[in-house]
């Protein structure tokens, strides 16, 4: 019997609520929690070993601390997770907060002495981010004054005029923290559009709380930068690295590359941040439309569904020569971000091709992605065949978070076009 398109979005709603709520953060809490120490070890296997216990990573901590308390905030209340978002936040501020030199440390030992104590501008954007939303959760003052903490350093040792921010502000020349993934070897001194949107949607979750003027005039001067610096005027997608002075770059290899990805992240927080500080949409609209439109043509696998990880300023990514073939991996971030951008502009345009789009793309995220054995997502899978490129689950960077935020953005918005039909 055919679905109407109303039982297939109820479907995707009911498939997301039971995901989350049952594989992905259950997967996280039980195998990553250190009971021991408190905090967060995610470096594990498919079905949660732990790899290595020596470490854990600010961004880990934050990430997870946001993951607790949105899903808190979503309705998940008989789980205990924003006990555990208590437990989280009271090892983040007691072993990775630098009480003498102010900023979090990179990364900790497992009982919470300092490892790395590079102080990256990107891990504090998210820091702001996972603070806030623990506040939104929690009600606790001290969780927004710790963001407003942060805020004030970024400023202060973070900001290069009014030229956006510096990638580290220790004082010492560190590679680019995604130097790898985007090719750009050992290059200092230069800034990412990957940094960029990080530290505007921790600026967005700040002012969500706060709607401090000052917090509103820094989200307002990073949009604008971003909007005028970090898109390409004739692509329509972003620049991925500059030098200091906003001039492009190319990677390693003399080429420009872009993050399918970002692209789509940074089109729903554009979304949200004009609407939160009063501009309007529609002076936008070419912009955000078009980091979603140039995913969708050039990154994004109409057949199958699922967005590829980077490829050319234009042109199909499966038709481009002279790229490593991982820029066709199916990544799990990139996926999450779709589907919170193609439900925004969908329901902001009501263009049924960004309908269209977001159920292909959640079939390809049921079908291959998540790991409906184990619990999670699969990091990265082939363009082709859905195969997991590894089954390892975490690292520095995977977390419930993007998946979680994608499923709870899914659900809820899902929840509201159906009330109003």
């Amino acid at each position: 019997m055919h679905m109407t398109t109303t039982d297939q979005l109820a479907d995707i709603r009911q498939r997301a609520e039971s995901t989350l709520a049952g594989n992905l953060l259950p997967f996280w809490i039980n195998h990553g929690w250190d009971a021991e120490h408190g905090g967060f070890l995610t470096r594990l296997d498919r079905c949660g070993r732990r790899l290595d216990d020596s470490e854990k990573v600010l961004m880990m901590q934050v990430r997870m601390l946001f993951s607790l308390s949105a899903a808190h905030r979503h309705g998940n209340r008989d789980w205990g997770h924003l006990e555990s978002a208590n437990e989280t936040f009271r090892f983040l501020m007691g072993h990775m907060w630098d009480e003498a030199e102010g900023g979090f440390y990179f990364s900790v030992t497992r009982d919470g002495r300092p490892k790395v104590t590079r102080k990256n501008t990107d891990f504090h954007g998210y820091a702001l981010t996972g603070l806030t939303e623990y506040y939104r959760a929690s009600g606790r003052q001290d969780a927004l004054d710790a963001a407003v903490r942060v805020f004030e350093l970024l400023m202060t040792k973070a900001a290069d005029r009014d030229l956006g921010f510096i990638e580290d502000f220790d004082g010492h020349d560190w590679g680019a923290l995604n130097a790898e993934q985007m090719n750009l070897g050992n290059q200092t001194r230069i800034k990412t559009i990957d940094m960029h949107t990080n530290v505007l949607e921790g600026f967005l979750y700040l002012c969500k709380s706060t709607h401090d003027p000052r917090h509103l005039n820094a989200l307002r001067d990073v949009l604008h930068l971003i909007r005028s610096k970090g898109i390409h005027k004739e692509h329509g997608c972003t620049i991925t690295v500059f030098d200091y002075e906003w001039n492009p770059l190319t990677d390693l290899h003399g080429r420009m590359t872009t993050s399918y990805g970002l692209n789509v992240e940074l089109a729903w927080l554009m979304i949200e941040a004009v609407d939160l500080l009063g501009e309007s949409r529609e002076d936008y609209r070419a912009t955000i439309l078009g980091l979603v439109d140039h995913a969708l043509d050039y990154g994004f696998d109409r057949a199958r569904g699922g967005l590829a990880a980077y490829g050319p300023l234009t042109g199909h990514v499966a038709d481009a020569e002279g790229l490593d073939p991982n820029r066709l991996f199916k990544s799990w971030w990139a996926q999450a971000e779709l589907l919170n951008a193609l439900i925004d502009v969908y329901r902001w345009t009501q263009d049924g091709k960004y309908l269209e789009a977001f159920m292909r793309d959640f079939d390809w995220v049921w079908t291959y992605q998540i790991d409906h054995e184990c619990g999670d997502w699969y990091q990265d899978v082939h363009w082709e065949s859905g195969e997991p490129v590894t089954t390892d689950k975490g690292g520095e960077f995977k977390t419930a978070f993007h998946a979680g935020r994608a499923l709870i953005r899914t659900s809820e918005a899902l929840q509201f076009m159906m009330q109003a039909r």
